[in-house]
């Protein structure tokens, strides 16, 4: 039985907090929550929906720091908890940690790359009406209210079969489908009705794990082409351009933050249905566009 209900949040180190204020505000349309934390440091808090929070960018190096995955309860937490001990997994609990990320309780361990995960339940929510700056409205939940989460994250790690047997055994995510360029082999796995909250590729000859993007979904077509029209005004680095992926239908594009980790926005993602699911392995990651050749 899988535990992990949707991807909850995550952190991002940066150099240049000012540039990461612009950009999630004028490009992304986050509203952006900036003071001091509980250690007292500055932090950035960008909300997508009623959460305090679902992206926290602090000072540091530019890259993912952590990554926080919800639980519905804490008999659920617990259970995972147990689960996770008994394939081996060093699993640490900090009360202090779980009160600076706003969540009930949080435990922390580390996956088989080395990213640091964070496992939580009742997380903190505000009463004051989540606000966009550029008018848009984020997809956490689907029509019939399930959370989907904060988009979904893709890891590039040397070791996938290690990382695949742990995600997939130990904490029970769910394979969506693959995407092959042979000899490469993408996995997408799923938590919830979202296609995909985690994706898996190999890493590069000699490169460390790292994050390739994160996804943000907005709820329609008019909002992702205004935030590519920003993208090009302001000279920000695409990535990829607009297209459709194959396996999930996103439509999407991809761009460069100022930590240098992806992101892609997109709206109209597919649902899953595990009831009726079928795993294919897809002979490309879109149906048209997404260009990589052309973009700056």
């Amino acid at each position: 039985m899988g535990y992990i209900k949707a991807l909850g949040y995550i952190g991002i180190g940066a150099k240049d907090l000012d540039a990461w204020q612009e950009f999630a505000t004028e490009i992304l349309g986050l509203q952006v929550v900036r003071g001091a934390d509980l250690q007292n440091v500055e932090t950035l808090f960008l909300r997508v929906d009623s959460r305090h929070h679902r992206i926290a960018v602090r000072p540091g190096d530019d890259e993912l720091t952590y990554v926080g995955w919800e639980v519905a309860s804490e008999a659920d937490l617990d259970a995972q908890v147990r689960d996770l001990e008994a394939a081996g997994v060093a699993v640490t609990e900090d009360p202090r940690l779980a009160e600076l990320r706003g969540v009930g309780r949080l435990v922390r361990l580390q996956d088989p790359a080395g990213f640091q995960l964070e496992l939580f339940y009742s997380a903190a929510v505000v009463s004051a009406a989540f606000v966009s700056p550029t008018g848009v409205r984020f997809v956490t939940e689907d029509p019939k209210g399930n959370d989907l989460g904060l988009g979904h994250i893709v890891l590039v790690a040397p070791n996938l079969d290690e990382m695949l047997d742990f995600y997939l055994r130990v904490l029970d995510f769910k394979v969506s489908d693959y995407i092959t360029f042979k000899p490469i082999v993408l996995t997408f796995t799923h938590v919830n009705p979202r296609h995909h909250s985690l994706a898996f590729g190999p890493a590069p000859e000699g490169r460390k794990p790292f994050i390739n993007h994160f996804m943000l979904e907005v709820d329609d077509l008019d909002g992702v082409g205004r935030a590519l029209d920003r993208v090009r005004a302001r000279e920000i680095s695409l990535t990829a351009s607009l297209g459709r992926h194959t396996n999930d239908e996103m439509l999407s594009f991809y761009m460069r933050s100022p930590s240098g980790i992806g992101v892609e926005y997109g709206t109209s993602g597919k649902l899953i249905d595990d009831e009726t699911w079928t795993v294919t392995n897809w002979d490309a990651a879109q149906f048209w566009g997404h260009d990589r050749s052309h973009t700056h």
